[in-house]
């Protein structure tokens, strides 16, 4: 069981919102941000978050040292929750405990907004008053992905998309105590990527409805966790648990393929060879199946009393 989450700092409100203003600026978006130790909040600090009328940005700190907030910070618009835990996927649920606006938007701490990014989040769910998840665009130096050229449906994307956990949104109603975050997955747990698969999965299979738009709604420049782990043996064990999840029936034939793609990068030695790729795979699935990672639960396992 881990500590309790509490209410690290948040400034009074301004004239903005007011309670005379309230309809005209009550928050209608946050932007959960997560992060851990002391030079991740000063990422947090150093990225680009304007004030914008009913938007909040919700920061999920793990931290369990006496580190002060960055002064950057002490905004009425920020909303600081601390914990003594480990995991991204633990962290996002504890954002998304404390998320209280009717629109989500998962975020990391080094990411930059405009107003203009953040507001299409906003008019996305206006323009699909249906839909309960959207994924969007995000742009970087560092990263060059391959995106859809118009909206489809995320229960049958096109072949080659896949979402980045930064470019999700949701409504808070559809998802909020109905699905968590796998914490077998993302950095700090056993498996270390893949919650934002699992994640979208979940939601899907829960009934959800959900649409990608071809609209940039954030900037990250740093590489991603994917990027950075090519040749490490996580890197397949990780797929082989993921692609367990999505593709239960036909992982085989997908890791095989995989296998063969990544030969051209095996001859560069760029990562490892298909034999360790398949081995780690199987690896992976062994694990996920013997650890029932995929244990359907009424919360994660490691929210304790942050509810």
């Amino acid at each position: 069981m881990i500590g309790n989450t509490i209410l690290f700092h948040r400034m009074k409100r301004d004239e903005r919102y007011s309670n005379s203003n309230e309809t005209e600026h009550e928050v209608k978006l946050q932007v959960m941000i997560c992060t851990y130790g002391k030079e991740g909040i000063r990422r947090v600090a150093a990225g680009m978050h304007p004030r914008i009328p009913g938007v909040e940005y919700l920061v999920s700190w793990q931290t369990n040292d006496n580190t002060s907030l960055p002064p950057q910070l002490e905004r009425e618009d920020f909303k600081i929750i601390t914990s003594d835990t480990k995991g991204i996927a633990v962290n996002r649920n504890i954002a998304l405990c404390h998320a209280t606006a009717p629109v989500l938007l998962i975020s990391d701490d080094d990411t930059d907004y405009t107003e203009e990014n953040l507001n299409a989040v906003l008019k996305g769910f206006r323009d699909y008053p249906d839909a309960d998840i959207l994924t969007f665009r995000f742009e970087s130096e560092s990263v060059k992905k391959i995106y859809p050229e118009s909206v489809c449906p995320l229960d049958s994307p096109p072949k080659g998309y896949f979402i980045s956990s930064i470019e999700i949104a949701f409504r808070k109603d559809s998802v909020k105590g109905k699905v968590w975050f796998n914490e077998y997955f993302g950095v700090g747990a056993l498996f270390r990527s893949g919650e934002e698969d699992i994640f979208i999965r979940d939601c899907l299979d829960s009934g959800m409805s959900g649409f990608f738009l071809p609209e940039t709604i954030v900037r990250h420049d740093a590489p991603t966790t994917s990027t950075r782990d090519m040749r490490s043996p996580l890197r397949p064990m990780t797929k082989g648990a993921v692609f367990l999840r999505l593709h239960p029936r036909d992982w085989t034939l997908r890791m095989i393929a995989h296998a063969i793609r990544e030969i051209p990068m095996w001859i560069k030695g760029e990562v490892p060879s298909p034999v360790s790729f398949c081995h780690n795979w199987i690896k992976g699935v062994a694990t996920a199946r013997r650890k029932h990672v995929f244990r359907k639960s009424a919360q994660p396992l490691n929210l304790g009393s942050h509810e």
